[in-house]
């Protein structure tokens, strides 16, 4: 900041006016000095110059101390402002600041006190001066006294802006603590929130922890109570699938008895009606009996006794039975003949029963009437009658031509024919039978017949059967002649050897079903004797 030295002040500065106390003692001090001009003499201008020289030289040095003042004021005021900022982060300062505004306002307080001592010593020398300097001198001091008076003017309006100024940061202060104890009021309740809160979390988590606990005794509770009643459920379970096996398998022995049993009675019935019509002897001679006569024939020496069961092995790699969801309406099927229970007769489904069990089927007959079974050649539709599901056997697949129905064996099958075969089986041929088992090989061609291989019992199973040599011969051509050597078709599944070991690759396994009982368990073959002659109605004598 730049002095003027012509005036002795700043040119930012006005001296401050002077009070009605200063003006009076202004001039008490004017007269006090004309008193001392008076005594001493008039010296000369430049002693007065001299003297205001040095009057003046304190009012330089009062204004270079003001504007000290006034920088340290505004350099304080910016400190106030930057400390209340940072009152909020550092409380422990306040104090500190509290103590430095306190001795800052009582060291300005003393200044300003010793301002005014001075001031008015000025005012009172130059007051003395001015009654002793001439006119022009006069004028100088005029003007000095007026520029102290403006400066005393400025001084007390600084000391005014400062009261105001501390009186602000006082308010400010006051504000700042204000502000201060809600903070720390509010700390305080977010403490005991958080204190509150940190309590009722630790009874949660032990009530939790509780509730867990129970939780967890619960589950293995209800775990061991669960795995008891599995395992009694298993045990039940297991009790009654057994029980339900033996009913079941019960159930169709009765079935089958029953349904055996109810064509044996329609077959009994339809022989007694035909021989109210026919001698004895008529019926015995005809060789054109119909194909139905050759089915009752099959009962003829039936009692009326109930026939035993026919028990029939498992097989041991593939399951043969059926169910009713086996059957599909207009489908023909192969099934069990009464004579020795091989599937040999020949039927079309006409509707499936399954509530009941049964199917409604229409018969095929043999459009060559025989007295010997016939289960090749060509068929024509008969009667219709329903009958239970377990007298079906497997689906045959024939060729049919509008109404005209061909069955012959399909290369790749396996079926049982005749043993004992003469050019005359309808003398000879009669129960019980006797039987060779082999697979189609070749294709039935009308001039030719059709070629088979004969198979042999795999030894260590029971229905496992492979190529072998029977009764010297291993392969054969059956000629068209001879097609009714063909007995019944029996269902197989071709084996590859890994099934199980000691199983040939190639191997057939056969329906159980469909195979001789004597050939399954190894027994001897029944030998028939046959007594009289075709004319006779004698039964044969089977000798074991």
């Amino acid at each position: 900041m730049e002095v003027d030295s012509s005036r002795g002040v700043t040119p930012e500065q006005d001296p401050a006016p002077a009070t009605e106390r200063n003006e009076h003692q202004s001039s008490e001090r004017i007269r006090g000095s004309d008193l001392m001009v008076t005594e001493s003499g008039r010296s000369g201008i430049h002693q007065v110059l001299d003297q205001i020289e040095l009057i003046a030289s304190p009012v330089l040095q009062f204004t270079e101390k003001w504007r000290e003042i006034h920088e340290e004021y505004a350099s304080l005021q910016s400190l106030l402002k930057k400390r209340a900022m940072e009152l909020d982060l550092k409380q422990k300062e306040v104090d500190e600041r509290e103590r430095k505004v306190d001795l800052l306002e009582k060291s300005m307080a003393l200044r300003l006190e010793e301002k005014e001592k001075e001031n008015e010593v000025k005012q009172f020398l130059v007051s003395s001066l001015l009654t002793r300097l001439d006119c022009d001198a006069a004028n100088v001091l005029e003007e000095k006294g007026k520029e102290i008076e403006r400066l005393s003017k400025r001084n007390d309006d600084r000391s005014r802006e400062l009261d105001k100024a501390v009186k602000e940061f006082d308010l400010k202060l006051k504000q700042l603590e204000a502000r201060e104890k809600d903070i720390m009021l509010h700390d305080e309740a977010i403490k005991e929130k958080v204190n509150e809160l940190e309590k009722k979390e630790e009874i949660f988590e032990t009530e939790k922890k509780a509730k867990a606990e129970e939780m967890e005794l619960k589950r293995q509770e209800m775990l061991a109570e669960m795995e008891k009643k599995e395992k009694i459920f298993e045990v039940e379970l297991k009790a009654k699938t057994e029980e339900m096996n033996v009913k079941e398998k019960q159930l169709e022995g009765r079935e089958k008895k029953l349904e055996l049993k109810q064509r044996e009675l329609e077959q009994v019935m339809d022989k007694l009606k035909e021989k109210e019509k026919e001698t004895a002897t008529a019926c015995l001679a005809s060789a054109s009996a119909s194909s139905q006569q050759q089915r009752d024939k099959a009962f003829e020496e039936e009692t009326e006794e109930e026939p035993e069961e026919m028990k029939i092995d498992d097989s041991e790699f593939h399951d043969f039975k059926k169910t009713m969801s086996s059957f599909v309406v207009d489908k023909i099927w192969a099934l069990y003949d009464s004579q020795d229970e091989m599937p040999r007769l020949y039927a079309k489904i006409k509707r499936v029963n399954k509530s009941q069990l049964s199917l409604k089927l229409t018969w095929l007959d043999p459009k060559e009437d025989e007295s010997v079974p016939v289960a090749c050649g060509r068929f024509r539709y008969g009667r219709t009658e329903t009958v239970s599901y377990l007298a079906f056997s497997h689906e045959v697949k024939p060729i049919i031509l509008g109404r005209n129905i061909s069955v012959n064996p399909k290369e790749g099958e396996t079926w049982a024919v005749f043993r004992d075969w003469s050019n005359n089986p309808i003398q000879q041929h009669k129960p019980p039978y006797r039987y060779d088992l082999v697979e189609v090989v070749g294709v039935f061609k009308d001039n030719q017949g059709i070629g088979v291989t004969y198979l042999g019992k795999v030894e260590g199973f029971v229905s496992v059967f492979k190529h072998a040599v029977q009764h010297g011969v291993f392969k054969e051509v059956i000629t068209p002649k001879k097609m009714q050597r063909f007995s019944h078709r029996v269902p197989s599944v071709r084996l590859s050897g890994e099934e199980r070991e000691g199983v040939p690759a190639g191997s057939f396994e056969l329906d159980p079903a469909a195979v001789p009982r004597y050939i399954l368990l190894g027994e001897k073959e029944p030998d028939v004797v046959q007594v009289g002659s075709a004319e006779d109605d004698v039964p044969p004598i089977i000798v074991d």
